[in-house]
């Protein structure tokens, strides 16, 4: 007659089992999970069974899986997930929060071994009944019968579920036979089942056994940050969707590149955007071609930005020439010049301007996107930021953006805005709409942008990485982590295996060259040419300086720029006083470059003085004055002038409308000027040109004494093609008589040269000649020599080379960084690489000075004219940290990310976790994944950590309810990482998980091992983990102050807009969330 089992009652189905469980019974288990808590709970009758039979109702634990392959992950997230139940099952939260895991795995572990067999069901098999048997030896057996019966705490009635459960227990013979032969049947069955006793000791074992600090860590993190890893499935999506691995750019990736076009079209798909910002020699370039030609494969159209120096770069990939080494992945993207964006008509190579749908790119590709300032509007002015925004991004299909940057992030972190706001269109919520937890991207930079001003007027000595990276909240980590891809070189080095891609070359200790003007000791010292470099007026840039008073607001009015939103005006006056101090910049910068460069840009601007003098006397007043430029590779004056002076039209005059007595007075001092260092700069010829001959004596060194045995190739690198071009044409065919090595010369100003007669003088020729085998590229005669200007600081692989002379020292540190980087790169054929560096013929600090007298006046008119810090990027604390970072250059080759006082892209990621997650990842597959949480290890401090960390433990918990309000308390909700001391008291706050992250990661990093002694302290101190209460009262404290921190936010919400979450986002308590982890520091 059956058994009613009243399931109202607290642990019905426990206490029924032990009540008729005879000694040396067998009872029989079929579930679909397995809690240690359920064992345990029964650990007492089970140890007086025969044996117990366990049987997993759907797969779990089996070690093959056939399924088709596009099922395989799905299958192994649901068993995963089952298997995790073993010791994280939902509803026994408040079990694993007592801390006591370890002890009940143990106590599993052993009558597990002792007492059961185990077995599951296979793939695609499902053993449906919810019966447990009691198959007594002597008296009546059972078959317990219940509609919700799972071997778990709330299956056997200890926890309320709020289910209807019906539970009853038939005794009849024929039930029990019944049962008892169907269950064997299925037991039996070897295409039915598996055993699976082995897996799941292992799995235990994991639970209760002592665990390294690393492990810990790495377990942490998988939680964390696995969302992040870029798995087969990726690879899987992108192989099947385009079939891009057939493709010429793919076989030419090495592995960490490929990693990061994976990851690009991931984020790119995800979130619309992606920013590579690898640092420099990593080839960010040909990531982005892999990534263009994924889309190109799926026949979108694609468009490519870049500066007008790196077009080249662009166009030789689609060219078809057998000096393109992807002329078999016929690239079809268009090209346009970041300044084609402020163009109305014209053409831009065979793109007409006028005809373009601007609006039917899928996807914009824009290099050197740090370029892209947010500045709107006025008047008939259309920026080049506002065209991409409205008529791209905005306008026609949905469009795409990959961006590509690995400048440091010197002053501020408006340009990061800028490229995330073309990423989201200038959506604020862009990442909430998205499922992150950023309400808001503009809170969230200006917040960051506080805290970097802040650390931004530090000292030198104050103003360290560290610092500034601790004042910084997760949110910011967060948002750029979703959007970015950054890696260090040290990155690469660490987190992947070179063997297999090749190594870096040793970087030589630079050579420092300083020499004199020419060889008479005729010619001035700079610090004398720039006094009267200082004096020129300039008149010839400012001619709304001369503007009648009675026509000063109509000038000002119609040549106006708002700034800061609109909320300011920057007028064209304070501009010009700008672009004054910039060509005085440009005019010494082209001396120290040569006094031939020097001479040519006194010459143009004396030219053009007389021009307008000429005008003044021979023409009438309603002509109309147009400022001319002396427009050439500068990369620092171009695309200031591109950006002011090319927008809409140029600035235009009328003489009726000057003060031509003024005017023509200023224009008479500086003919007078400019005509004392033209006679100057005569004086030098390529005869007496010291800084000539000298830079021939360090080519004949290099050619007669080669780094690397047979290489003779020299890389000349000038910011001017002026200069280039002076020191090829003096030298190239000495070169050749000498040497019998051939050179060329390759310039932005379309100067494309080489005296070898097999080359076509076109700009991605020269460049295959001079380094065929980084180019894939075979002949049997080959430039050794190349002269070139910052056109090719970027995007070139030409590591052929191992020798490369910076002949002027470009201002911007950054520079020569990018540079010799088109040597310093991974898989280079070279064991050496030497850099040698002209500086000017004066000590540093005197020279910096200079810079600093000419530079200070641009920022006075700055902080006056817009309220600003330094609107042309040249404060005196970045004049401070630049000469800083030109001194360390001088004494040694550095990274991006190791300049003094510079911060990187890669510095605001979460780089460093996610590649060494996912190396630990490769190293250790399906581990992590698997890996039971709630485990512990106990660690020590460090001594270079004493001052940080202190005894005490750090706490990871994952939220397991919440409001949709409370998601937003935690940057990385649902986790919270929290250190709290011995004592109760907060040591980091939940509020800054980037900080115990790092604490973590020093804490861990080094202990591979679990630590004996410091284990037996703490057995001893909890009994063996058998008396937790210590550390579940810092659990208690821990989760208090979340909630308090909660509340308090709910507290600030009434003084705000919106609804007070006080009342609805509390944390209830400690069973509100689940123990991830757990780090003892002792």
């Amino acid at each position: 007659m059956p058994i009613q089992i009243d399931a109202t009652k607290k642990g019905a189905i426990a206490n029924f089992i032990r009540e008729k469980t005879e000694a040396g019974a067998t009872i029989y288990i079929p579930s679909r999970i397995f809690t240690i808590f359920a064992l345990n709970e029964l650990k007492d009758v089970l140890l007086k069974t025969n044996r117990v039979k366990f049987l997993f109702t759907e797969p779990a634990f089996i070690k093959k899986v056939t399924a088709d392959a596009k099922k395989v992950k799905e299958f192994t997230l649901a068993m995963s997930g089952r298997e995790k139940n073993v010791s994280e099952f939902g509803l026994e939260i408040t079990l694993k929060n007592s801390l006591n895991q370890n002890n009940v795995a143990n106590q599993c572990y052993l009558i597990l071994s002792e007492k059961f067999d185990v077995k599951s069901v296979t793939e695609d098999h499902f053993f449906n009944n919810n019966c447990v048997l009691i198959d007594n030896v002597t008296g009546d057996s059972y078959v317990i019968n219940s509609t919700n019966f799972e071997f778990s705490m709330p299956g056997l009635g200890y926890i309320n579920e709020a289910k209807f459960n019906f539970s009853v227990a038939l005794d009849d013979k024929d039930s029990v036979s019944g049962y008892k032969k169907m269950f064997d049947e299925a037991w039996g069955d070897k295409s039915f089942t598996e055993d699976v006793k082995s897996e799941l000791l292992k799995h235990i074992s994991n639970i209760y056994k002592e665990n390294s600090p690393e492990l810990v860590y790495y377990v942490t993190l998988y939680n964390l940050f696995s969302e992040k890893l870029i798995h087969e499935d990726d690879y899987a999506s992108i192989k099947e969707s385009t079939g891009i691995t057939h493709s010429k750019i793919w076989s030419m990736l090495y592995n960490f590149q490929q990693d990061a076009v994976v990851g690009a079209v991931h984020k790119i798909q995800k979130y619309d955007g992606c920013i590579i910002a690898d640092s420099v020699g990593l080839g960010k370039t040909f990531e982005a071609l892999a990534v263009i030609k994924y889309y190109e494969l799926r026949n979108e159209r694609v468009l490519v930005l870049c500066p007008k120096k790196l077009r080249n770069n662009w166009t030789g990939f689609k060219q078809n020439t057998v000096t393109n080494p992807l002329v078999d992945d016929k690239f079809r993207y268009d090209v346009l010049n970041h300044t084609d964006l402020s163009r109305l008509k014209g053409m831009s190579g065979d793109i007409d301007l006028t005809k373009i749908n601007w609006g039917n790119y899928d996807l914009v590709v824009i290099d050197e996107s740090h370029a892209f300032r947010n500045k709107p509007s006025s008047n008939d002015r259309v920026t080049r930021y506002s065209r991409l925004m409205e008529s791209i991004i905005k306008s026609g299909v949905k469009t795409k953006v990959l961006l590509l940057s690995a400048t440091p992030v010197n002053n501020r972190l408006s340009d990061l805005k800028n490229q995330i706001s073309i990423i989201t269109a200038d959506t604020d919520d862009a990442l909430e709409k998205k499922g992150k937890n950023i309400v808001s991207i503009d809170s969230t930079l200006r917040i960051a942008q506080g805290a970097f001003n802040a650390w931004a007027k530090k000292d030198a000595k104050e103003k360290t990485t560290d610092e500034l990276l601790n004042s910084l909240s997760m949110d910011f980590f967060d948002l750029l982590d979703t959007y970015t891809i950054a890696r260090s070189r040290k990155h690469i080095q660490k987190y992947y295996d070179t063997e297999a891609i090749g190594k870096f070359p040793e970087r030589l200790k630079p050579i420092s060259v300083n020499v004199g003007a020419d060889l008479t000791g005729k010619f001035p010292k700079i610090s004398e040419m720039n006094e009267q470099i200082l004096m020129l007026h300039l008149a010839i840039y400012s001619p709304l300086m001369y503007v009648l008073p009675k026509k000063a607001d109509e000038y000002k009015e119609k040549y106006k720029t708002l700034v800061k939103d609109g909320k300011s005006v920057f007028n064209q006056l304070d501009r010009e006083k700008n672009l004054v101090n910039l060509m005085r910049i440009n005019i010494l910068k082209r001396l120290e470059s040569g006094v031939n460069s020097f001479g040519l840009t006194v010459t143009r601007i004396l030219e053009q003085v007389n021009k307008y003098l000429d005008m003044i006397d021979n023409s009438g007043t309603d002509e109309a004055y147009e400022p001319g430029w002396d427009d050439d590779d500068d990369d620092e004056l171009t695309p200031v002038i591109d950006e002011e002076m090319e927008i809409g039209g140029k600035i235009k005059v009328k003489l009726a409308d000057m003060d031509l007595i003024k005017f023509k007075q200023d224009l008479t001092e500086d003919r007078e000027k400019l005509a004392y260092l033209k006679e100057e700069a005569d004086l030098i010829n390529p005869e007496t040109d010291a800084k000539l001959e000298e830079l021939k004596h360090q080519i004949a060194l290099k050619i007669k004494n080669p780094i690397n045995e047979g290489n003779k190739k020299v890389i000349v690198f000038s910011a001017f093609s002026d200069t280039a071009k002076y020191l090829y044409d003096n030298i190239a065919g000495w070169a050749l008589n000498k040497f019998g090595i051939y050179s060329g010369i390759v310039t932005g100003s379309s100067v494309v040269a080489s005296n070898l007669k097999c080359v076509n003088n076109s700009f991605d020729s020269v460049l295959a000649y001079f380094s065929p085998v980084s180019n894939h590229f075979k002949t049997d005669k080959e430039i050794d020599i190349l002269f070139a200007t910052d056109c090719i600081s970027e995007g070139q692989n030409l590591q052929d080379c191992d020798y490369l002379i910076n002949y002027d020292i470009h201002w911007n540190p950054v520079r020569i960084i990018q540079r010799f980087g088109r040597i310093d790169r991974i898989g280079s054929k070279n064991d050496k690489i030497q850099l040698v560096n002209f500086w000017p013929s004066m000590d540093l600090d005197e020279y910096i000075k200079l810079e600093n007298r000419v530079k200070s006046r641009m920022v006075m008119v700055d902080v006056t004219a817009t309220g600003e810090d330094d609107l042309l990027n040249v404060g005196s604390k970045d004049l401070e940290y630049r000469a800083d970072q030109l001194k360390q250059l001088q004494n040694e080759v550095v990274d991006l990310d190791d300049l003094k006082g510079g911060i990187s892209l890669t510095d605001f990621t979460l780089s460093d976790y996610v590649l060494a997650l996912s190396k630990f990842n490769k190293e250790h597959p399906a581990m992590l994944e698997k890996y039971p949480t709630g485990i512990y290890a106990v660690t020590d401090i460090p001594e270079e950590m004493k001052d940080s960390c202190c005894p005490g433990v750090i706490f990871c918990l994952k939220q397991t309810k919440y409001t949709e309000k409370e998601k937003n308390s935690s940057s990385i909700h649902p986790y919270y990482l929290v250190y709290v001391k011995e004592n109760g008291e907060i040591l980091v706050k939940y509020t800054n998980p980037k900080i115990v992250l790092d604490l973590y990661k020093g804490l861990c990093a080094n202990n591979k091992e679990v630590l004996p002694e410091l284990v037996d302290i703490f057995n001893e101190e909890t009994d063996r983990a058998t008396n937790m209460s210590k550390y579940t009262k810092l659990l208690e404290k821990v989760v208090n102050d979340i909630k308090g921190i909660v509340e308090k936010k709910g507290i600030e919400s009434l003084f705000g807009f919106g609804q007070s979450s006080l009342l609805t986002d509390k944390v209830s308590g400690v069973n509100d969330f689940e123990l991830i982890t757990f780090l003892v520091v002792k």
